[in-house]
């Protein structure tokens, strides 16, 4: 049960299922690596074994159940992480407790997170609808599955040089 679990042991579950999701559903070809630190906001530094690119990528995650009646979460990208130059990218996964699973993800490019996120002193918010018509400004970056999720972070490694 993830209640009883701290934000740190969260966060890494969502790497780890963002990472183990990513060479499952790429088939081998995309390689998340684990910095050794975490001081740049880098969570993983995703590897196309095929073309040699590289992308870093800073995870955020929500634990929610099915059951509560939650509209909207809110995801920050906090300043002193954030990459000025616009390489990488966030992806953000609302997972269910009891199973692990993602239930929807996001994955933004990190050069968007200005213009879509709504700006406070130290960080950017990101607060997208979890509803499934929803029609909100996120709604180009969300991924219901994690092959979809997969295939919208090897196209930022296809289209960053």
């Amino acid at each position: 049960m993830a209640e009883g679990l701290t934000s740190t042991q969260r966060g890494r579950i969502a790497e780890l299922h963002v990472a183990t999701a990513l060479m499952a559903q790429s088939g081998g070809r995309l390689s998340p690596f684990a910095p050794i630190s975490d001081d740049h906001g880098v969570d993983l530094v995703v590897l196309d074994k095929e073309s040699g690119r590289a992308l870093p990528v800073q995870v955020k995650s929500w634990f929610l159940s099915l059951d509560r009646p939650v509209r909207n979460v809110q995801f920050d990208v906090q300043r002193s992480t954030f990459a000025e130059g616009g390489r990488g990218a966030v992806v953000c996964v609302v997972m269910d407790p009891m199973t692990l699973t993602m239930i929807v993800g996001w994955v933004f490019p990190m050069r968007d997170i200005p213009t879509i996120g709504t700006e406070r002193a130290a960080k950017f918010a990101l607060v997208p609808s979890l509803r499934v018509t929803t029609r909100d400004k996120y709604v180009i970056y969300r991924h219901t599955t994690l092959s979809a999720l997969t295939a919208g972070i090897d196209n930022l490694l296809r289209s960053n040089p």
